[in-house]
């Protein structure tokens, strides 16, 4: 009824085609989904609405006067519970571990390729956290390395080999990559299967369903509370109860 937003949709097709790990997508999901909000203040929620609200309350009749509600049996899905799920049903199953020592040797590989410039530095401490101060023509040193406020202060840097930002920007790029494709595509990669499986239960929700048509204040028992109006006389008492104590009459709706 209510199509399944668009970014969800990516998400779930990046994961089918193995371009992104579980955790990604999990990440991926939260941003959309916070960026969304909850599924009743989108337009598409709003249309949809229209097709499949009552006429009157099925609580208690409530129609003519009432403001009605599209009440949904189910909650919302959270994704907490599906990837709380899918961590249990891999244990005491067993994969073919990481190889973490081969992995850590791409990495100081990946570390070692880049070559150092030489770049400016502090001469007393050879710190790069030094600054050129224009009116006195001098450089100072803003370093607190070695636990004490540096401030030495020279007129010409000296010399030091070091990685530049954006040297160091590429290396952590590639190191992430080199971890992406150690870890896209296991088995073991719970994340993967919580958010297939939260996805095809959102489509559940948005298919409207598991609704009813309810008035505010029937819904407003139904969310807030634990009780339930008399059909008869309007009274609100604890869903366990079959008996009005006010007027005495049987409900049949044991929900």
């Amino acid at each position: 009824m209510i199509p399944l937003p668009q970014a969800f949709e990516i998400v779930e097709a990046r994961l089918k085609a193995g371009v992104i790990t579980g955790s990604e997508a999990s990440q991926a999901i939260f941003r959309a989904r916070h960026k969304l909000g909850p599924p009743w203040h989108w337009k598409s929620w709003k249309a949809a609405r229209q097709q499949v609200l009552g006429a009157a309350c099925e609580t208690c009749g409530a129609g003519e006067y009432a403001i009605l509600y599209v009440q949904h049996t189910v909650r919302v899905p959270r994704v907490r519970p599906y990837l709380e799920k899918a961590k249990r049903d891999l244990e005491g199953k067993e994969f073919e571990p990481v190889d973490h020592a081969k992995l850590h040797e791409r990495m100081y590989a990946i570390r070692d390729a880049e070559e150092p410039e030489m770049r400016d530095c502090c001469p007393q401490c050879s710190s790069l956290s030094i600054q050129y101060r224009k009116k006195a023509a001098t450089w100072i040193c803003n370093s607190t390395s070695t636990g004490t406020y540096c401030a030495h202060v020279f007129d010409v840097p000296a010399k030091k080999a070091a990685l530049t930002a954006d040297q160091k920007r590429s290396i952590r790029r590639k190191k992430y990559q080199a971890w992406r494709d150690t870890v896209l595509n296991r088995e073991d990669d719970w994340r993967r299967d919580a958010m297939f499986a939260w996805i095809a239960e959102m489509r559940v929700y948005l298919s409207l369903q598991h609704t009813k048509t309810l008035c505010k204040r029937c819904a407003f028992l139904e969310d807030m509370t634990e009780h339930k109006p008399c059909r008869y006389c309007g009274f609100a008492y604890p869903k366990t109860e079959r008996v009005c104590p006010d007027c005495e009459q049987v409900d049949g709706d044991l929900s």
